[in-house]
Formats: structure tokens, sequence, C-alpha cells
């Protein structure tokens, strides 16, 4: 199967943000419910991503593509930049930020987080998974991070496997509540991985 990886193009931006909301597993939709009439949380989160600065843009993306078809995405960004912002606070009810507080204040210091990976079903257990994380490896290192770091939902034992087939460890657990809108039994997990593994 010839599948390519890439650095993610602003053409990209509606793909990985699709992606950052099915990997989330419901955290997004728990942040955006109701709050947008004429927007969806993922248009929003295209526009963002179409930034060219900070750390909200689509360049800290990498995109797998099989016959110019994105199948897959990885977004990654510094950990110290896993928090509720500003701009998060201005926007997001306080009451759900509370009830996520954990999840955003829990990061490894000086890591390169990766935020969202997400393969399209049909190609998972391809290998495509596994080489998104070397290639967000390689980006940590050239970036002179020497530490990868991610969260995984308890719940999510497959993803938890590839993660430590990936050399990944626990070095936390984040206690997240379970929520209608956010399926997800056991709370969350915290995993770090050096980048030369």
């Amino acid at each position: 199967m010839d599948i390519t990886y890439r650095r993610a193009t602003i053409e990209d931006c509606d793909k990985i943000a699709e992606g950052i909301e099915l990997a989330s597993g419901g955290i997004i939709e728990f942040l955006f419910h109701g709050l947008l009439e004429d927007y969806t949380a993922v248009q929003v989160i295209s526009n963002l991503l179409r930034d060219e600065k900070g750390y909200e843009t689509y360049k800290n993306a990498i995109v797998a593509e099989y016959q110019n078809e994105v199948i897959g995405i990885v977004y990654s960004y510094p950990a110290k930049y896993h928090e509720i912002s500003e701009e998060s606070r201005n926007f997001f009810p306080s009451d759900r930020l509370e009830f996520l507080g954990e999840f955003f204040n829990s990061r490894v210091e000086n890591s390169l987080f990766l935020d969202s990976i997400y393969v399209k079903e049909e190609f998972r257990g391809k290998g495509v998974g596994s080489r998104l994380i070397q290639l967000t490896k390689e980006k940590a290192k050239e970036s002179g991070f020497s530490q990868l770091s991610l969260m995984v939902m308890n719940s999510n034992s497959t993803a938890r496997r590839s993660y430590e087939r990936n050399d990944f460890k626990i070095v936390r657990h984040i206690d997240v509540k379970e929520h209608h809108l956010m399926p997800n039994k056991g709370g969350i997990y915290l995993l770090v991985s050096d980048v030369d593994k």
C-alpha cells in the first residue's frame, strides 16, 4: 500500500480538524455542546488551524495520504501549551473547564505533546499510526525535545496497546468523571516516551 506522509498544508485544515474531533473521545463535543448555532466545532477548529502563528496551526500537523486522500493525522505542539488558555476561559463555560481542570493541568514539562492522532478505520492495523508517532518523535527531536507525551482514555484499550508498542509508559492517571458526551470509564492516562525509542 503506497501511503505517503508529509507536513500538513493549509488545504488540510478541515481534515486535521475532523481528526482532532474524532480523536478527542468526546472532549470536543463536551466543550462545544450547545455553544454554536451557525458553525460546527470542526469548522471552528479548522479556522483556528488556518492561523500561521502560535501553536494552534496546521503547521503542527503531519498527514498520511493514500491516493490523494488524507487517511490519518497527527497534531502536536510543546506541552507547555496544553492548558486552559485565556481564549478558552473567555469562550467555554467555566463549569466545563473546571470539569476538565485536571486534564488541562497535567503535562510532562519540556516535552512535545501529541495532542491528537487519528487514522481512518479501514487503514488501521497497517502501521499508519505507528509511522505517524515515529514521525512525531523525529519532529520532537528536531525541535529540541527529548520526550514525546500524550493522553489516552483508559477505555481506549486499542490505542493504549499501540502506544505501549511504541515505547510509551504511563506517568499519571487523571481522574475525569464520566459524562454522557464523553463515554469514557476510568479516566485518562498521561504517557511519555523518549524520542530515541
